[in-house]
């Protein structure tokens, strides 16, 4: 969890998202798809990338990623839950595969994240 290709690979998601208004490369651009909540992690996007960044410990006081947490926590509602923003129709009869109420799978995967980053910052 510390080797060289890690933070390699952690400084290319984290430079990507403080540069996400001016670099758009080809499958990594990380705009306003990128930042919809959905599950499961089959897709390259916010909750995705933060699931795995909020694993090394070492990265849990970057300003880069504390940014992206906080633009998670600003999805939550007035009750700490997340109501997925983009969904697969295969999945639209899971708990998950739907946009018109909180789904309890997205709100653990989230409040797992703000979790392994210090805590909640609402």
């Amino acid at each position: 969890r510390d080797g060289p290709a890690c933070r390699a690979g952690a400084e290319a998601l984290l430079t990507l998202w403080s540069e996400s208004r001016s670099r758009h490369p080809y499958l990594f651009y990380m705009g306003t798809d990128f930042r919809k909540l959905k599950a499961p992690f089959v897709w390259y996007d916010l909750l995705h990338v933060l699931d795995v960044l909020s694993r090394f410990p070492w990265l849990v006081a970057d300003p880069r990623l504390l940014e992206m947490v906080d633009v998670l926590l600003g999805k939550a509602d007035g009750e700490g839950r997340f109501t997925p923003e983009s969904v697969w129709t295969p999945w639209k009869d899971w708990e998950f595969g739907q946009k018109r109420e909180p789904s309890r799978w997205v709100t653990l995967l989230a409040w797992r994240i703000v979790q392994r980053v210090g805590g909640p910052r609402l």
